[in-house]
């Protein structure tokens, strides 16, 4: 290959497949180099091709990497440094040696390049235009990654379907690739159907891959971008997410202007924009809610459309109790448990529900539990402890740490008295947390956990161990998740696994 034919693949190559000069350059030097290699026929050599961008001629290099004297290995490609050295006396472990090779005096092919290394150079060439072409197509893409696409289906089978992209900036036509689990469980494609899917981020590790999901938070929130104008323009924003893909989802969305209704804007005039957003779903359903800065009125907004009537906060687990009527009940809980467990997600608050019956039942065996509770430790009579369980004092911690003005303001209780009251709570909870002291060792158990723990006389590390997740759950606020860590970590504390 003269330096004409050089030139003229360059500019056909860059002018035909839209690659800029530098990377067609880059591509033939490879492409000469793997040439070169095969026709020089001297084994496992290192062959390097620069060719001049202004005249297009090429040079060819044989390649030596330095080493230590003693430790060559591939003798056809490395060199060893006190060789190298008298040579250049500056060249140093790990730099490289170099020789120009004459191609048309080479005594392996007197002629330079011939037939078979000139067509492994022309297959070299397509391969990596190909993959050059790939990578300007992913590029062109990388700003999209979490945006909608529309591709038309141009294959399918079981377990995935291709998409056409189109072209973007005049080049090839991009293609996506969408698996089983990214498509929706009521979603079927037919050959040159219109889909849209949401960009996921592009591996680096596998250039010209696109992926596309229906299935990501992502998406639902481009399609509702999509159809509603107001979130799209910022006038209304999407607070958080929660999504069962292909079965329910929830949406918090809150307006920053008073005129506009935020769910009102995202259903439309006469359900038109809702009707859309469940179309492109496919049969998942989808409740938006109001976002809420008093957490109250969030869950409850978030467990739509149930209706709740009660609910009890454990500020401490950042969890909360709900009552809803019996008939009301399935449907706050949803089917396997969906809705409750999605409210739980969007709101990001650990949420139980009862039945009416069922919560009171709950809360009147606490409430009497605490009133005990206060009676003893306190030394109060059981009305004045009736009045701080109804003034919403949860615990001992809530008395002992609460600011002192909380408790002066309920009648008849003076500072003095509030003083008396929280001392004595503060030595209770002290010496109950005494008892499960080693306990406290573990993640995650503080001193009014300790207490709790020391109530139900677990107080050492091998008690805890010995519980079951479901003797735990007992507790005011453990949930299984922490009630099976706690015991885990217990037993590894107690080399049960040893």
């Amino acid at each position: 290959m003269n330096s004409k034919e050089i030139q003229e693949v360059v500019e056909t190559v860059s002018n035909v497949k839209g690659l800029p000069e530098d990377k067609v350059f880059e591509v033939l030097e490879y492409a000469l180099a793997v040439a070169a290699k095969n026709s020089l026929d001297k084994g496992d050599i290192n062959v390097r091709v620069s060719i001049d961008p202004k005249t297009c001629e090429y040079k060819v290099y044989r390649m030596w990497d330095v080493v230590p004297d003693d430790e060559v290995t591939k003798p056809l490609s490395q060199i060893t440094l006190s060789a190298a050295q008298l040579e250049d006396p500056s060249k140093q472990v790990g730099d490289v040696v170099e020789d120009e090779i004459d191609m048309e005096e080479s005594k392996a092919r007197r002629s330079g390049f011939d037939r078979i290394a000139a067509q492994t150079a022309k297959n070299v060439i397509v391969q990596k235009i190909r993959d050059a072409e790939k990578e300007r197509v992913v590029s062109s893409y990388k700003n999209l990654v979490g945006k909608l696409v529309v591709g038309t289906v141009k294959k399918k089978n079981r377990d995935s379907v291709i998409l056409d992209l189109g072209s973007r900036q005049g080049g090839n036509s991009a293609e996506a690739v969408m698996t089983r689990e990214n498509w929706l469980r009521n979603d079927t494609f037919t050959l040159n159907q219109q889909v849209r899917a949401v960009l996921l981020p592009i591996p680096e590790n596998k250039s010209g891959l696109l992926n596309v999901s229906r299935t990501t938070k992502e998406f639902l929130i481009e399609i509702i971008k999509s159809e509603v104008p107001e979130i799209a323009d910022g006038f209304v924003d999407i607070r958080s997410v929660a999504r069962d893909p292909g079965n329910r989802s929830k949406i918090a969305v809150v307006s920053k202007d008073k005129r506009i209704d935020p769910v009102g804007a995202c259903v439309g005039m006469r359900q038109s924009r809702i009707n859309a957003i469940l179309d492109e779903l496919d049969g998942e359903k989808l409740d938006i809610v109001v976002w809420d800065p008093d957490p109250v009125n969030y869950v409850i907004n978030a467990m739509s459309p149930a209706r709740v009537e009660k609910v009890s906060v454990n500020e401490e687990n950042h969890s909360m109790d709900l009552a809803v009527t019996a008939e009301n009940k399935p449907q706050a809980i949803g089917k396997s448990g969906v809705n409750v467990r999605l409210a739980s997600r969007l709101t990001g608050w650990s949420i139980n529900v009862f039945d009416v019956d069922e919560y009171d039942s709950k809360m009147s065996a606490r409430n009497s539990e605490l009133i005990a509770l206060f009676c003893d430790v306190l030394n109060i009579d059981e009305e004045f402890a009736e009045v701080l369980v109804d003034e919403g004092f949860e615990s001992l911690d809530t008395i002992a740490y609460v600011d002192q003005s909380e408790l002066t303001s309920i009648d008849g209780l003076d500072e003095e008295i509030a003083e008396v009251m929280q001392q004595r709570a503060r030595d209770a909870i002290r010496k109950n947390a005494e008892k499960a002291k080693e306990l406290m060792d573990l993640e995650g158990v503080d001193t009014s956990l300790a207490a709790a723990f020391a109530a139900m006389n677990i107080c050492t590390k091998e008690d805890l161990a010995d519980m079951s997740v479901d003797e735990l759950l007992d507790m005011e606020g453990m949930t299984q998740e922490r009630a099976s860590r706690l015991i885990m970590d217990a037993r590894k504390a107690c080399h049960w696994f040893d």
